[in-house]
């Protein structure tokens, strides 16, 4: 197996519209960009965990996908205070009915949810998690592939490089993998 039929298992799921080889200027350029992002749309600091684990990998494509390549069951975003303390952290669909009685939880959106009693000091930071995927594997010859969702502005060289629409209903992803 090699990287036709990881690409092609990829450009199978039913959500995916467009699958491309990201390597070379485009791979650097993306990563660069990504590397960039230093905090939140709030002014928070980021810490991406999912792109040190992306970084580890030695192959990498970009995909546009309209849905979820796979319904999320654990959590992609977590907010920590500078000790490590998770203060926060986003609510998959399959958590919610933990989460949704709990009298310690105070709720930013209807997806992520806050604990501030866990919280040490006020100095937080956001941090993207990597997310372990499914959709490819050993049985296409990819070894422990994670999946990144970039920021907007990566998202934006990664369209225009490859020259997909902005449709605000396709997402990109960056999959990364080693190669069996």
């Amino acid at each position: 197996m090699g990287i036709e039929e990881i690409i092609a298992k990829i450009g199978s799921n039913k959500s995916v519209k467009a699958v491309f080889l990201l390597e070379g200027d485009i791979y650097d350029e993306a990563i660069e960009e990504e590397s960039s992002v230093l905090d939140t749309s709030m002014g928070m600091p980021l810490v991406n965990r999912a792109l040190d684990e992306v970084r580890k990998r030695k192959c990498a494509v970009c995909l546009f996908c309209d849905g979820p390549l796979e319904t999320p069951t654990g959590h992609v975003m977590v907010m920590e205070d500078v000790f490590g303390n998770v203060v926060g952290h986003d609510v998959p669909a399959c958590m919610l009915d933990k989460f949704k009685d709990d009298p310690d939880i105070m709720w930013l959106c209807d997806d992520f949810a806050m604990f501030p009693g866990r919280a040490k000091t006020f100095d937080m930071v956001m941090v993207m998690l990597p997310r372990h995927t499914k959709t490819v594997g050993v049985d296409e010859g990819a070894k422990d592939p994670v999946i990144l969702y970039p920021a907007t502005t990566t998202d934006m060289i990664l369209r225009k490089h490859f020259k997909m629409p902005h449709d605000p209903r396709l997402a990109s992803a960056i999959l990364a993998f080693d190669i069996i």
